[in-house]
């Protein structure tokens, strides 16, 4: 058995641990990403459509549609 699987001396190999993230929180964390990058969801929506996003602007992007996936928005949008 895999050793990076096994808790502290027990031999059974450890649960996935579920985290409880509310609407509000994912709201949240959706707007600081936007507000770190100093633009409107709008604007980074259309540097994403014509390809010219920064490489942190592709990071927050993949970040954004797993936000939007979690809040059932657009499966293709963020």
């Amino acid at each position: 058995m895999r050793q990076d699987l096994v808790q502290d001396g027990e031999e059974e190999p450890m649960t996935p641990m579920t985290i409880v993230v509310t609407r509000d929180e994912l709201v949240a964390r959706r707007n600081r990403i936007l507000q770190s990058l100093g633009t409107s969801i709008e604007a980074l929506r259309e540097r994403a459509e014509s390809g010219s996003p920064s490489a942190e602007e592709w990071e927050a992007i993949a970040d954004l549609e797993e936000i939007s996936f979690l809040l059932d928005d657009s499966a293709d949008d963020f």
